[in-house]
């Protein structure tokens, strides 16, 4: 793909990607499923999402959302482990954050992973570091 930006911060079991201008819902799917193969990656890791003010977040329609839906719930299943891993979407922007609110109301019921929305990454990693329950 070349831009899946990855970066695995291994002492806090956690993998981060930053969305930018680029950023499509296909692009998305295909950086997440070369996850599993990036160096340091662990199956009880949970993953932070930035989506940048410059992110364009048009592909992200609801057609789109639902197909990644499924995608996901499959990924997960395989690659995460652990009773309730989690997933932070950072989003500053009140306009955007409209698309990760809904993806967080779409994986609410019967989904393995938590997904948490916050407007910045401090509050994230909070959120993220609150996993060892």
């Amino acid at each position: 793909m070349g831009n899946s930006g990855w970066v695995i911060h291994s002492s806090l079991k956690m993998a981060e990607l930053d969305f930018g201008s680029d950023t499509t819902m296909l692009n998305l799917r295909h950086a997440i499923a070369e996850l599993p193969g990036m160096p340091g990656w662990g199956r009880d890791f949970d993953i932070l999402l930035v989506i940048s003010d410059e992110a364009s977040l048009d592909t992200f329609t609801m057609d789109s959302m639902k197909t990644h839906q499924a995608f996901m719930r499959a990924w997960n299943e395989r690659y995460r482990q652990g009773h309730s891993p989690k997933t932070a979407l950072v989003c500053a922007s009140d306009l955007k954050r409209i698309i990760p609110e809904l993806w967080s109301a779409m994986t609410r019921e019967n989904w393995k992973t938590q997904i948490g929305v916050f407007t910045n990454r401090t509050e994230a990693l909070d959120w993220l570091d609150r996993s060892g329950e």
